[in-house]
């Protein structure tokens, strides 16, 4: 997914408006950049389900 930076900003009144994305979604995007600079692979839907299940104490 193509993301573009702060020419994405729109200008009003010659001042930029506030971001599109609130502070939780960039730390998101930051934590998820990390990851893929990482190498690692995403996980699948399926893995996300077991990952989540062994978190939540389930075998």
């Amino acid at each position: 997914m193509a993301r573009t930076g702060d020419s994405s900003l729109v200008k009003r009144n010659g001042l930029p408006s506030k971001p599109a994305v609130s502070k939780l979604g960039g730390d998101l995007r930051k934590i998820s950049d990390r990851i893929a600079a990482s190498g690692l692979k995403p996980l699948s839907r399926r893995e996300i389900e077991r990952e989540v299940a062994e978190r939540r104490g389930a075998r």
